[in-house]
């Protein structure tokens, strides 16, 4: 347990797992606005031919090889925070806030819905389906992905309000 000069708690393991779950959290959202504003503009600028440049610029590295293992992270150390504040409900409510849209809209929407659009976008392509039908799930993935944007900067919001509340408490019950 770490304590600040008034001799107060501030870091102890609860605490410590809600820093890492609302660091984790708000990764995966500045990751996700990377996305957004950064390769999606090119990705999707020319359906399908661009998503042919995409896939040969992302040949070595894409947002398919960084955000599995980003996320596998985030809800384990969500997972630990809800149970290191299972007692709290006060606390608890941010934190499975943030967790539940976390879980719902990044790691449920992604693998059922995400997933198979990119699939058939980068994967099979014009070699399986015609332009149109790139164009219409290019337009399908877009548009899904601004509720996933919407969740994921308010599940970040949720885990910071989480950890500032559970800080506050730790330093109160000291």
């Amino acid at each position: 347990m770490i304590r600040d000069k008034h001799r107060s708690a501030v870091l102890n393991i609860p605490v410590m797992a809600g820093i890492l779950y609302a660091w984790a959290q708000t990764v995966v959202t500045g990751a996700l606005l990377f996305d957004t504003f950064v390769l999606y503009p090119n990705i999707f600028a020319d359906v399908p031919q661009s998503l042919s440049a995409s896939t040969q610029f992302l040949s070595r590295a894409s947002p398919g090889s960084f955000f599995p293992g980003l996320g596998a992270f985030t809800l384990a150390t969500g997972l630990v925070t809800l149970w290191a504040w299972r007692r709290n409900r006060g606390v608890l409510a941010y934190f499975a806030a943030g967790f539940l849209l976390m879980a719902t809209f990044d790691f449920v929407a992604s693998a059922l819905y995400f997933w198979p659009r990119n699939t058939l976008m980068f994967t099979e392509g014009l070699k399986v389906h015609s332009a149109e039908k790139l164009l219409e799930v290019s337009r399908q993935f877009r548009s899904a992905h601004w509720i996933r944007v919407v969740a994921s900067v308010t599940a970040s919001f949720c885990a910071m309000l989480g950890l500032v509340t559970a800080a506050r408490q730790s330093a109160q019950n000291q």
